[in-house]
């Protein structure tokens, strides 16, 4: 199995479950830097649209939230290439609602102040639809929508916040300092997530099942 755009790992340790072998691929130095280690995964820093790997040689390939940020048509031909036939596509996605359970009034704080103050970068969000899917040579044979529920107190709450691109962007871009952020999260979370009680917060995404024609 070949995981693209695997970040730290965590997906890759996922696939554990289906997989013998892992291959988990990203662009990232300092992300792949920091997955665990693990005898049945190999990591490789590559773009998406430039897979450094043998035609025909997975049988499954997995993108987790990483889509919007590739330059689609490249990367669905590489994936085509890389694939066995018959093989397996799977892309799905993993959103922050910004639903806090409980407490109704953390949603608007994060649809205006926060995303006012960390507006999110450009991506393609565009759905993958049938007719690219079958120009690339796969059949889009379902979609579905899942959900799950992820703990946070208030200092993991602002750890995940620092790693959304809404808030490393404007880091990159200089208008804010890593701690100046943290110290600003903080503050304005501390209401909503006021002690270390860890707090559920509403995640999941969609998921899209494709598999390679011929």
């Amino acid at each position: 199995m070949l995981d693209v755009a695997c970040g730290t790992g965590l997906s890759c340790i996922a696939l554990k479950q289906i997989a013998k072998r892992i291959v988990g691929s990203d662009i990232s130095a300092a992300m792949l830097a920091q997955a665990e280690r693990d005898e049945r995964i190999d990591y490789l820093r590559c773009p998406a649209e430039a897979l450094p790997l043998a035609s025909r040689s997975f049988d499954l390939l997995t993108v987790s939230s990483g889509l919007h940020w590739f330059e689609r048509h490249a990367f669905l031909a590489e994936a085509s290439r890389v694939l066995r036939p018959r093989g397996w596509l799977v892309i799905y996605d993993n959103f922050f609602s910004a639903n806090l359970r409980g407490n109704p009034a953390f949603k608007p704080w994060f649809n205006s102040t926060y995303l006012q103050r960390f507006p999110t970068p450009l991506r393609d969000n565009q759905p993958l639809g049938d007719q690219s899917a079958r120009h690339a040579g796969f059949h889009l044979l379902a979609q579905e929508k899942y959900a799950n529920v992820v703990f946070f107190d208030r200092e993991q709450l602002v750890d995940y916040l620092l790693t959304q691109t809404n808030v490393l962007a404007a880091i990159q871009g200089g208008d804010w300092t890593l701690n100046d952020a943290r110290t600003y999260l903080t503050d304005e979370v501390s209401p909503y997530v006021p002690s270390s009680e860890p707090q559920a917060f509403d995640f999941g995404g969609p998921i899209a099942y494709l598999r390679k024609i011929g």
